[in-house]
């Protein structure tokens, strides 16, 4: 691995990295006006490692659908690791993710890896697509399942 980068590549990792870290960040705050000015308008997302979604949809569907998070009492979604590649005026950012999910007793986890597909635009970067691969479960895919089922059925009886 290269030691060093000139200050525009390592002005370009730390903005994408941050980019990343409001996902995650925004997730967790329920900022939903946030998260959705990370996207492009029409983005490409694949959590089909999760049995979830997976194809191109606007963005405002990926943040409505996402907002069953709220069905949970706290989130923390922790990225790091983080991996560049770099190409003009795109981007491709991996890094590790622990996701936790709490609902009364119930705890669901996930890890894997974030791959965010970023574009430059004029006022800043946008994600164009996400992709989410799960590395495994650590109190097991049950509690996981057992946790978001509760989510659902919390949020779709919020007021």
């Amino acid at each position: 691995m290269p030691v060093g980068f000139d200050l525009e590549t390592l002005a370009v990792r730390t903005t994408l990295s941050d980019v990343v870290i409001a996902y995650a960040t925004a997730l967790d705050t329920r900022e939903w006006t946030g998260f959705r000015a990370l996207f492009e308008d029409e983005i490409e997302i694949d959590y089909s490692s999760l049995g979830s979604i997976s194809g191109t949809l606007p963005a405002q569907v990926w943040v409505d659908r996402c907002r069953v998070l709220g069905g949970f009492d706290a989130t923390q979604h922790k990225v790091g690791n983080f991996a560049f590649a770099l190409d003009g005026d795109t981007a491709v950012v991996t890094s590790y993710v622990d996701a936790a999910h709490f609902i009364g007793d119930l705890a669901g986890f996930a890890c894997g890896t974030y791959v965010h597909h970023l574009r430059r635009h004029p006022d800043g970067w946008r994600i164009a697509g996400c992709t989410f691969r799960v590395a495994g479960y650590a109190t097991g895919r049950a509690a996981f399942d057992m946790a978001f089922d509760a989510a659902r059925a919390a949020f779709g009886n919020a007021p």
